[in-house]
């Protein structure tokens, strides 16, 4: 146990403590000292302002709103709470708000059913609670070892209960179909806090203080997973035994000591540094000496006002410049219809995930050193033949064949701060290694055909310009002579192998001036409107079934198509 100490550029005693559930997963890529920032409270950045966030950028709110009218404010349907909650909703998108109105439809109609499947049975109907459960523990006079006087620890979730409190009920919404299982530490947790949950009259004050008329202790606990993408609601299970996450206070009290305050320590304690994508919402990151940072990588120019800090990927650069509306849907709020992908996707991914796994093999043998294999998840028979001649075209070109390539890092994630832009950077390099000295970044894609002598391979993978940038910077180390980034273009009939610089001159100015063509854009959007660009697909488009705009323009799209095929204007 460590005592305290606020970071460089940070204010307050770090004595009210909340500890959201998400905070104990096991989480490789999460960084102890963010979570220890995070859960203080009363920790905040020296000279902080408000952060200026243009459109609702939590996938669940709209659908929270719609829900709430209907259930603590009397609307009577999901149509008379859209009507209720015009204005609360203005800062959604039109399409999430039409993505909410079902998902919230689909949930009401879903826990209406569950709930009617207890007339007459052993489970008592429960009601919606709307103040928020905490578990909440004060010290006496005195900060204890920590230098805590208040702890708190929340769930997130819709809240139930039975008239008479004995039963209490939490359902936990996923954008995806209904979760079957969940690991018993989250599972326990969650339990944990609705056992001993009291409701607070404002959660966000700090701290806080429960209800004056406390209901009776609850004796049974019971945890439900809402898929918003296919209306079902299912009572959860413990992923490691298949134990229904439905117990008895005695049941969650066992659990509690076994599965929760182990790590309620280790979220309060933490102090190892670990930069990565959740640095983005850390108090601590501008200070943080553990972040790389690279003014000026992202090629974009600074914010005009003090926004809430993003991450960007080069993905989610090419999905702004499809549509913006599509960015902010998919990348941002992560609706996705669940329309499936082409073979060229499935089989690039399937590729890409055998590489990986023997780009990591511990012995170190090259591709060529195993068998290719006899199948490929995602992929069908007749699409397996391919696969299997990109993957064995491959071993020409594979880095362990290389006496001199060493410290191989598979879908190596590298997060950089551009404090220009004040954005956090996110590159997935399909593989990073090192050849004497240098640094190499390497992009694999597959391909049916070879590519025109004529393309501009930085325009059209433009992971290989921020590549070049990346390593231009210097934030990978090594030395500069050496260092490059490869694509390997795997195809059936051969492979091929390019190499770009990052201290050739102009290979450096055609990366910033192919990475500004998309950064800049998505750098002062603040309106994500639906304006696909020519050319794009909106039928492609992964939030299509929210879309009017993208719904109208499909439709035109196979006007037109119907058009040509009969050779009429």
């Amino acid at each position: 146990m460590l005592p305290w100490m606020s970071p460089p550029g940070m204010v307050g005693a770090g004595r009210i403590v909340r500890i959201p559930v998400r905070h104990l997963r096991d989480s490789p890529s999460a960084c102890p000292m963010g979570r220890a920032l995070d859960v203080r409270r009363d920790v905040a950045v020296r000279g902080g302002a408000p952060a200026f966030v243009p459109v609702v950028d939590f996938p669940f709110k709209p659908w929270g709103q719609l829900v709430d009218q209907v259930e603590f404010h009397g609307a009577a349907d999901v149509g008379a709470a859209l009507a209720a909650c015009g204005r609360a909703l203005s800062r959604s998108l039109p399409q999430h708000v039409e993505y909410a109105a079902g998902a919230a439809a689909a949930y009401r109609a879903a826990w209406l059913a569950e709930q009617a499947t207890r007339d007459g049975g052993s489970i008592a109907r429960t009601l919606p609670v709307a103040p928020q459960w905490m578990a909440l523990r004060t010290a006496l006079e005195a900060p204890d070892a920590r230098g805590v006087t208040h702890y708190e620890r929340t769930a997130w979730g819709r809240q139930y209960a039975s008239s008479d409190g004995s039963v209490r009920e939490l359902v936990i919404p996923s954008l995806g179909p209904a979760k079957e299982v969940l690991p018993l530490a989250e599972l326990s947790a969650v339990a944990s806090v609705l056992l001993y949950g009291r409701p607070v009259q404002d959660a966000f004050a700090t701290p806080v203080e429960p209800v004056p008329d406390l209901p009776p202790p609850p004796q049974r606990m019971r945890i439900f997973s809402a898929g918003l993408a296919d209306g079902r609601l299912v009572l959860l299970r413990a992923a490691e035994n298949g134990v229904e996450a439905d117990w008895t206070a005695a049941q969650v009290q066992s659990l509690h000591g076994a599965q929760v305050a182990p790590r309620l320590a280790r979220a309060l304690d933490g102090r190892e540094l670990k930069p990565g994508s959740d640095c983005v919402r850390c108090k601590g990151f501008t200070a943080c000496p553990a972040v790389p940072r690279a003014p000026g990588v992202l090629v974009a120019p600074p914010p005009r006002r003090t926004r809430k800090r993003r991450s960007v990927s080069v993905s989610d650069l090419r999905a702004h410049r499809d549509c913006p509306a599509r960015y902010h849907l998919t990348r941002v709020l992560k609706l996705r219809d669940g329309r499936m992908e082409n073979e060229a996707l499935r089989r690039g991914r399937a590729v890409d995930a055998w590489l990986n796994e023997r780009h990591a093999d511990p012995l170190g043998r090259a591709c060529h050193e195993v068998p290719l294999p006899k199948h490929l998840d995602g992929l069908s028979e007749e699409e397996l033949p391919s696969a299997i001649a990109m993957l064995r075209s491959h071993r020409r070109h594979c880095p362990l064949n290389m006496p001199a390539a060493s410290k191989l890092r598979p879908q190596y994630r590298l997060a950089v701060h551009d404090p220009q832009a004040d954005v956090l950077v996110v590159a997935d390099c399909d593989l990073l290694y090192e050849e004497r000295g240098g640094v190499v970044l390497r992009e694999t894609k597959t391909a049916s055909r070879a590519p025109s002598s004529s393309l501009d391979l930085l325009e059209k993978y433009p992971q290989l310009a921020l590549g070049v940038l990346l390593l231009h910077s210097g934030v990978l180390g090594g030395d500069a002579r050496r260092s490059r980034v490869e694509l390997e273009t795997l195809r059936s009939d051969g492979p091929s192998l390019e190499e770009f610089s990052p201290r050739d001159a102009a290979t450096v100015e055609r990366a910033r001036a192919v990475l500004a063509g998309y950064s800049v854009p998505w750098a002062a959007d603040s309106r994500y409107e639906a304006l696909p660009r020519a050319g794009y697909a909106c039928t492609d488009c992964e939030a299509l079934s929210w879309c009017a705009a993208g719904r109208e323009r499909a439709v035109g799209d196979v006007r037109a198509t119907g058009r040509r095929e009969r050779g009429t204007p």
